[in-house]
């Protein structure tokens, strides 16, 4: 080659620049890692090194480079390479390119004492010095990227957006500080969904990741990753619908500062594609400093056989920074060599073979000089801060139309955005404005399916004023008055129909379907479910959940003990109570009418006066044949034969009654005792006089069918033992079955609470809440409406319209 010559190496080349009419004395190598697949990068460096020994900007040195190459995806290769340079005696390593690929690759650099420079990566979490003690960044962070695109979106008043990363370092730390500002706005970021990385980029799999961006509504989509998946992600896009006329993406410095060869007009046109065309975002400069001039007009020159990416007019702002690191390695070598200062480099080892690794003992002092240079470069001025990132950050606002990129405003650090006033933005589609988010809720009328629940959803065929109540009218509850003011929000009509099973749903796995609202909302019979809807795992599974309406656990609910003053007669029913009184009167009737005609008989036969005692009279009978139920004792003994034997017969009934008596005294006392010592769900597990259960077309059944935490799990075996006369059908056959007593009842706390609250307050909760969940609107599943329900329903109660809802049911 004229002028130079190429030393290469194993795994590698070292390149060099020497003239034929001086001596240059040698100076230690410096090791750069680039990727196959950006070559252009490779070329920047390499001109860059010619460019620095032609001008002498090293004083009497030759710089040399030794330069490795692999695959972007390459890891641990590079780890390799970086320790073969090391081991050559190398005194600073530039490169890789990405923000994944340096953090792999400053293992070594910072086990070993050597200074890394990174043209490229712009993760924030690469200014942690503890973690990343030998990197100097040529390029700015994207800390200061997202501030930008801040101010970019709130230039076009774009206040509700999706996002895109690529699932890397790169793309997951690379908004952060944009989603904090974001929150601080409170801006609405509808979805971040990302996508992995591939060797080849038309492998890339966005397509479900494009879907769920499509069905929230946002017609704003940032996208934060490298150009080539860009180009893939968008050519996706536009087959579905979202890269024409109401969309806008707003892509970061990922994409612009590397888009030359995925983002220009394609070979032998002179448009670029339409779905590319709209895009915005910022980009750093390419060519602003100093040597930008002298550097562009090398660059063009250049054999692009040799030098791969050069001979264009221009050159890219990222592939220019591999640039701008070989003219800051040479400004810290010439402030070296005017310090008087010599570093010695030294062989280093990775220690493969066991052996204690030593660090470069000069390298804190090739460190120190790194940070310490201000020079000029090709990109702009070269100036580090504490942290060894760039300062004096700025960006291009660029536009992508049919003819290329054009510059459309411009963002720093210090003064924000400034807009051209004579350059348009247009947008995808050729459109000038986007709105923020699109719904068609406004132009639709949705079926709900509801089911009647005490306090939430009540149905009656009367309205307030006693008039017959048809269509919506007939419902009123918590969750009507809620759905009525979040279509008074969200601009949509409705019709309301309860669910023909009248169950909430369940899955019934042996005919493959759900029953009830689920059932409903997945066939499509139903928009959207409303009542007191527990959310469960299952349920979610197969549709969506809003955010709850209405918090909701699981309650155990018992009949409240009634303390009264006739508690003693509760052993009998009322009828054998009545029949034992009628039994008592007639056999006193009986003895008293036998007395009395016995006296008569002994009066005629013996011809005396009537005797005054009336002892034995017929009243006396009648009260005798009472006083025998409390067991007082004979006054006197009947005279007659039928008599005594009405008497020594009466005396056994009383016997057999007050002895069965007394013994339902005993279990009536017990049981009542049985009741007071239940106070927790496990308490039911050890006695046998209360049975429980609950409604078997309910989530609660379902969550006793599935848990394995005690004493649930017991409990749930226990009433799937005897199923049949322990779960019922209804919430209704529930408490009715309750208040006849001898039985608890598992249900949602919801429903419990509003029942034993109101008349005949005759229920009672027991213990403390479980499986704490909530109501919730169902919805089918992935449905665009979702998020548009969840602002609604956080708008309700920040604005109080559930504290009053809660007052008024």
């Amino acid at each position: 080659m004229a002028n130079g010559i190429f030393y290469w190496e194993e795994r590698g080349y070292r390149l060099s620049h020497t003239w034929d009419y001086i001596h240059l004395a040698a100076v230690p190598p410096c090791g750069a890692l680039s990727v196959s697949d950006f070559p252009a990068a490779s070329s920047a460096l390499r001109l860059a090194v010619e460019y620095v020994n032609e001008n002498r900007l090293v004083p009497n040195v030759t710089l040399e480079c030794i330069e490795n190459t692999t695959t972007s995806l390459a890891f641990l290769k590079m780890i390799q390479q970086e320790c073969y340079q090391a081991s050559q005696g190398i005194v600073a390593v530039i490169g890789p390119a990405s923000t994944s690929q340096v953090i792999a690759s400053s293992l070594v650099s910072s086990g070993l004492s050597l200074p890394q420079i990174a043209p490229e990566a712009t993760d924030p979490t690469l200014g942690n010095s503890q973690q990343f003690p030998q990197l100097i960044r040529i390029s700015w962070p994207d800390s200061v990227l997202s501030k930008a695109l801040i101010d970019l979106l709130e230039h076009f008043s774009w206040d509700q957006m999706s996002i895109l990363v690529s699932n890397d370092a790169f793309g997951t730390h690379g908004l952060a500080v944009f989603q904090l500002i974001a929150g601080q706005k409170k801006w609405v970021i509808h979805t971040m969904q990302s996508f992995d990385p591939t060797e080849n980029p038309e492998d890339i799999e966005m397509r479900s990741q494009l879907r769920v961006i499509k069905q929230t509504g946002a017609r704003i989509v940032v996208l934060h990753c490298l150009a080539r998946y860009a180009a893939e992600i968008l050519r996706e896009a536009s087959a579905m619908g979202m890269a024409g006329h109401g969309w806008a993406w707003v892509v970061s410095d990922g994409i612009t500062g590397h888009a030359h060869d995925a983002f220009k007009p394609t070979s032998g046109a002179a448009r670029v594609p339409g779905y590319l065309q709209g895009l915005v975002g910022p980009a750093p400069p390419a060519a602003r400093g100093r040597h930008s001039g002298a550097f562009l007009a090398k660059w063009r020159s250049a054999d692009p056989a040799v030098y791969p990416g050069a001979g264009e007019p221009d050159i890219g702002p990222y592939t220019a920074r591999w640039a701008d690191a070989v003219l800051a390695l040479a400004q810290a070598m010439r402030n070296l060599q005017e310090d008087g200062v010599t570093v010695t480099p030294q062989s280093l080892d990775c220690d493969y073979d066991g052996r204690q690794s030593q660090p470069w003992a000069d390298g804190p002092t090739m460190l120190h000089y790194l940070k310490q240079v201000q020079t000029d470069g090709v990109t702009g001025y070269i100036d580090f801060d504490s942290a060894a990132a760039r300062v004096n950050a700025e960006y291009n606002i660029l536009n992508l139309k049919s003819g290329g990129w054009q510059k459309v405003g411009m963002w720093n650090l210090s003064s924000g955005l400034h807009m051209s006033a004579d350059e348009d933005v247009t947008l995808m589609g050729g459109a000038t404005t986007v709105y923020p988010y699109v719904s068609d809720l406004s132009n639709r009328t949705l079926r709900v399916v509801t089911k009647a629940a005490p306090g939430f959803v009540m149905i009656a065929g009367v309205d307030k004023d006693g008039k017959n109540a048809t269509g919506n009218e007939r419902f009123q509850g918590f969750c009507v008055d809620l759905f009525s003011w979040l279509s008074s929000q969200l601009g949509f009509r409705y019709e309301y129909y309860h669910v023909a099973d009248g169950h909430y749903g369940v899955y019934n796995s042996e005919i493959g379907k759900w029953t009830g609202l689920v059932g409903d909302v997945l066939s499509g019979e139903a928009d959207i479910a409303v009542s007191a809807l527990s959310i469960t795992s299952e349920r979610q599974a197969v549709a969506d959940f809003t955010l709850p309406i209405h918090d909701n656990g699981i309650a155990l609910v018992m009949k409240k003990a009634q303390p009264s003053t006739w508690g003693f007669i509760s052993p009998f029913h009322a009828d054998l109570w009545a029949t034992i009184l009628v039994t008592a009167l007639a056999v006193g009737l009986f003895q008293g009418v036998a007395n009395l005609a016995t006296r008569n008989i002994r009066v005629q036969e013996s011809g005396a006066p009537e005797d005054e005692d009336k002892t034995t009279g017929f009243w006396e009978a009648v009260w005798q044949s009472f006083t025998t139920l409390v067991q007082l004792g004979p006054e006197f003994l009947p005279s007659s034969l039928a008599g005594r034997v009405s008497a020594f017969f009466w005396g056994i009934g009383v016997l057999v009654a007050i002895s069965t008596y007394t013994a339902n005294l005993a279990a009536f006392l017990t049981v009542r005792n049985v009741d007071n010592s239940i106070s927790s769900a496990g308490d039911l597990l050890t006695q046998r006089e209360i049975s429980f259960g609950a409604n078997r077309n309910s989530a609660v059944w379902t969550s006793f069918l599935t848990t394995t935490t005690e004493p649930y799990r017991s409990l749930g075996i226990a009433m799937l033992a005897n199923k049949e006369a322990v779960l019922v059908d209804t919430d209704q056959e529930a408490f009715d079955k309750v208040r006849q007593g001898k039985y608890a009842l598992f249900g949602d706390s919801a429903l419990m609470d509003y029942e034993v609250s109101h008349e005949p307050c005759d229920l009672q909760t027991i213990g403390r809440l479980f499986w704490q969940t909530g109501y919730g609107l169902l919805l089918p599943k992935n449905s665009k409406y979702t998020t548009e329900f969840n602002k609604a329903i956080v708008a309700a109660k920040e604005q109080g319209i559930y504290d009053k809802l809660e007052t008024k049911w």
